[in-house]
């Protein structure tokens, strides 16, 4: 059986190629506020999950918390947290875990948050995907306990995605962890770190 050709498919013009790539630019400003909408609606829903939160937290997808042993969790107002985020709070070293993070603070996709006494994060900091925070080691080496240090990040501080803070560590205001970086050491203010171990690799710098 001889099969009938298709009717050649006409091809856009130029003309309305341009008013669709418009028409998503007038879109996309409604879907964000749809979605910072729903995210805020997410956020008064998931305020029971913390010891104290300020308003405007906005949730943009699936949140995981645990506070185990009174450990507590602390959010200041204006807390952006992305999809796939966990925050714990697990006291150990017969401590209490506390874990803060300060006003306006975004915290971006799956990073991870682990607190066994206290994990302080500033103001105004850019967390990235991925990233890995945590004062603790959850095992122990030898017969000597598990340790815990203190972390504490200060306001402004940008951490590129896939980094790892360790315990102990304290980061100065305005600091940039560069993505992949392991940070085992202090940081300075507005120092740019790097590598693995993290090194200084620029002194004051800024970002926005």
């Amino acid at each position: 059986m001889a099969l009938v050709p298709e009717p050649p498919r006409a091809v856009p013009s130029a003309r309305s190629v341009g008013a669709e790539v418009a028409a998503r630019m007038r879109d996309r400003p409604a879907r964000e506020l749809l979605a910072r909408a729903i995210g805020l609606a997410r956020g008064a829903l998931s305020r029971h999950r913390f010891s104290r939160c300020g308003p405007g937290l906005c949730v943009l997808g699936r949140l995981r918390t645990e506070r185990i042993g009174g450990g507590t969790i602390e959010l200041g107002s204006g807390v952006l947290l992305w999809p796939g985020v966990k925050l714990s709070a697990d006291s150990a070293d017969g401590a209490l875990a506390r874990l803060r993070i300060g006003d306006r603070t975004h915290i971006g996709d799956r990073t991870e948050i682990h607190c066994g006494r206290e994990v302080t994060i500033g103001a105004g900091c850019a967390i990235s995907w991925d990233v890995v925070i945590l004062d603790r080691d959850y095992h122990a080496l030898g017969a000597a306990g598990e340790q815990c240090r203190a972390v504490t990040i200060g306001d402004g501080v940008w951490i590129g995605c896939r980094a790892m803070v360790l315990k102990g560590v304290t980061i100065g205001a305005g600091a940039v962890v560069a993505a992949g970086a392991v940070v085992t050491g202090d940081v300075a203010p507005r120092a740019l770190v790097a590598g693995n171990p993290a090194r200084v690799v620029r002194e004051q710098v800024s970002w926005r």
